[in-house]
């Protein structure tokens, strides 16, 4: 798995009984993921209400694959998962709109 790229992931719910599969975006450096059973990646949804940590993803913010919708990348839904839990990956984020959930993720936790 590489950094910025678009994954399919196995999301188990509180009760870990049952999962929804969703898409997310690595956020995790190469290194890391290479040397680590787990990623780290931030959600992405198809609500494209604009909220304060989200940034607008379609097939313009891509290097490589393809979304069937239009879609936001949360900053503020940032999990680490184990890497069973990548399905396939579908596409990778540009670099600038990598940077761009940086600084949000940045904003999110910066002192105040």
């Amino acid at each position: 798995m590489k950094q910025g790229e678009l994954l399919w992931i196995r999301f188990p719910y509180s009760n870990l009984a049952e999962s929804k599969i969703r898409p997310a975006v690595t956020v995790s450096n190469d290194s890391y993921n290479q040397q680590n059973q787990d990623i780290v990646v931030c959600a992405i949804t198809s609500n494209l209400k604009e909220t304060p940590y989200s940034l607008p993803l379609d097939n313009h913010h891509l290097t490589q694959g393809q979304l069937a919708i239009k879609s936001r990348i949360r900053a503020d839904k940032i999990l680490q998962i184990n890497k069973q839990l990548a399905l396939k990956s579908f596409g990778k984020i540009n670099d600038q709109t990598y940077d761009q959930l940086i600084a949000k993720i940045k904003q999110l936790i910066e002192r105040k």
